[in-house]
């Protein structure tokens, strides 16, 4: 209930800042501003900020879309030591030993297995960018251990805190409700590419 209060009273003052904007500064009218247009204008402002086009205002969304990005590009070593430079890292300096302990085989009934190119996978240790953005990175290679030379593909993952908050119910039986934040992750904002390395004679 607080969360709701403070949004409408956020929207509020924003509506009446943008309505005061346009009569004051814009037409340079000395009517006084309408409090049905800014309560009008503080609903649309909450609908506006729960639709995917608010983000675009915001620099940290930018920020995670950029990294996902990365996932695009063919899968070459120059892709990831670009991947790598996010964890303060890279081909040579990594340390492979330490990453193969979480090292894993893929299942062939997942949707990653694919013999002879993803049958073991692992992931680096999860590093937070700000307090809205975590990100990991995922191996996938036909061999175990994981070494520089057998990394069919590196990806990058994130986590992007939109600091939206949805009403949900703790079960279809219970009566609790709670607020749920929606986060982002890279494969809502990009296609990874899974060509292995190699494949393309890259």
């Amino acid at each position: 209930m607080l969360f709701v209060i403070f949004m409408f009273c956020i929207a509020l003052s924003l509506s009446y800042f943008l309505l005061w904007l346009i009569y004051k500064k814009a037409f340079k009218s000395k009517k006084k501003i309408s409090k049905f247009l800014v309560f009008l204008g503080s609903i649309g402002l909450i609908i506006f900020y729960y639709t995917p086009y608010s983000f675009y205002l915001e620099p940290s969304y930018w920020q995670f879309r950029n990294m996902c990005k990365l996932n695009e590009l063919p899968n070459t070593e120059e892709k990831y030591n670009k991947i790598l430079r996010y964890f303060d890292t890279d081909l040579e300096s990594l340390d492979w030993e330490e990453l193969n302990e979480k090292t894993w085989k893929i299942s062939e009934d997942s949707g990653d297995y694919k013999k002879g190119v993803f049958e073991y996978a692992t992931l680096s240790r999860e590093k937070e960018i700000n307090f809205r953005l975590e990100i990991i990175a995922a191996f996938y290679s036909n061999q175990s251990p994981i070494t520089r030379h057998n990394t069919n593909v590196m990806a990058i993952d994130g986590a992007w805190h939109t600091r939206r908050y949805h009403l949900e119910q703790e079960s279809m039986t219970s009566y609790h409700f709670y607020w749920d934040e929606e986060t982002l992750s890279c494969v809502d904002v990009n296609a990874d590419n899974m060509t292995p390395k190699g494949a393309n004679n890259e």
